[in-house]
């Protein structure tokens, strides 16, 4: 994971300044253009640091989701090792 979020940040960095680069061109170059150039790279500021941060926290919500369901199984498993029958008590129902 740790892998993942500097491979992630340093992207965004290159994209990030890249954005700016393009910016600082477009507006030295006098282009018509650099107007919307420049309203574009202040969203993407911040948007793209925005929906990487929501990616790494759906990787994480997934991560603990399969931690929990692998822990189901072993449990199941113990249970299974246990009981090598299969065969679960039977429980008691309360009579009124």
């Amino acid at each position: 994971m740790k892998k993942f979020r500097r491979i992630g940040a340093a992207a965004v960095i290159v994209l990030l300044l890249s954005m700016y680069l393009i910016c600082l061109i477009a507006a030295v170059s006098g282009s018509e253009s650099a107007k919307l150039i420049f309203r574009v790279t202040l969203g993407m500021t911040v948007a793209v640091p925005v929906l990487l941060y929501a990616l790494i926290l759906l990787l994480r919500l997934g991560k603990n989701k399969e931690q929990k369901a692998q822990d189901l199984i072993d449990a199941s498993l113990k249970n299974a090792e246990e009981d090598p029958d299969g065969v679960l008590p039977e429980k008691e129902e309360a009579h009124p």
